[in-house]
């Protein structure tokens, strides 16, 4: 039996926990497996299982054998679906985790575009305000904002997520035009606070420079949604995401506050595994993301 066949039984008895359920999805006979078990750890000249007479468990030198092995049977299938992929167009379903902001205010209206275009793909989108396991969820891709951690991951930069100082028409009626970011300390405060993917640190630096830390805010949530939802309910000045409000302020029922005033931007990702190939579908919507940004001009 060749090289690549024995370590497809191995790590298939790892898996399985015993060789009756490894023989059964291999289409051997349990003997047929113990025999292979036995050759390779002959071959190697170390016991790669410990064995009981209803299961199996690697030792310690098996353990680290599996993982390599496992790590090869992985590769080798990517490598088919790889090739499979060139000779196909996007199909199958594209699991995707995003915040809960980005994913209510921009999601739909990409994936509305991009199936127009390849209507053979789902979509199975995870909104959540923390950080995934993208291997463990088995998620191809995650929206990130902001700077990324993990070095398992590869993360294709396809926006510039824009913030902007406003309110709405009514209040600025109501309370006057800021001058300048000294004239803050007399205007109505909305802040977003307590949320990761908001990143409170660079807006507190942010108000520190402009002298406004110790203003009082007239109200404080931890959720995007709400704060854009304040402000649209007049209740005072609010620092957004562009992608949130820009038909509010097309429509002119948000003013654009201190426009000279330049909040640090922060960059949307687009993240996977670094170790996993991108499939046609994953290949698709990452540079269709990327051309809606641009096309859209919400950068």
């Amino acid at each position: 039996m060749a090289r690549l066949d024995s370590l497809v039984i191995f790590t298939t008895v790892v898996k399985a926990n015993n060789f009756t359920n490894a023989a059964h999805s291999l289409g051997l006979t349990p003997s047929a497996v113990s025999k292979q078990i036995s050759l390779l750890e002959d071959r190697l000249g170390v016991r790669l299982l410990n064995r009981t007479t209803r299961s199996v468990s690697p030792t310690e030198a098996g353990q680290l054998f599996f993982n390599r092995c496992n790590r090869i049977m992985e590769d080798l299938e990517e490598a088919e679906h790889m090739v499979k992929d060139l000779e196909t167009s996007p199909k199958g379903t594209l699991k995707i985790t995003a915040t809960p902001t980005f994913g209510r205010s921009m999601l739909m209206k990409i994936f509305a575009e991009f199936l127009r275009e390849f209507p053979n793909v789902n979509f199975d989108l995870i909104l959540a305000d923390k950080n995934l396991d993208l291997v463990r969820e088995g998620i191809d891709l995650a929206i990130h904002l902001g700077s990324l951690q993990d070095s398992r991951l590869v993360a294709r930069p396809v926006a510039r997520q824009k913030v902007i100082m406003t309110a709405t028409n009514k209040y600025i009626q109501e309370n006057g035009l800021p001058r300048d970011l000294n004239d803050l300390n007399n205007h109505h405060l909305l802040m977003v606070s307590g949320i990761d993917y908001a990143e409170p640190r660079w807006i507190k630096r942010f108000l520190k420079e402009a002298g406004l830390q110790n203003k009082d805010r007239r109200f404080t949530v931890n959720d995007l949604d709400t704060m854009c939802e304040a402000a649209l309910n007049h209740m005072g000045i609010a620092a957004l995401p562009l992608y949130m409000i820009k038909n509010e302020l097309e429509s002119g029922e948000l003013v654009h506050v201190l426009p000279d005033v330049v909040f640090p931007s922060r960059t949307i990702h687009v993240v996977y595994p670094e170790n996993r190939y991108l499939s046609a579908k994953s290949r698709a919507f990452v540079d269709f993301i990327a051309e809606y940004f641009e096309t859209n001009q919400l950068n």
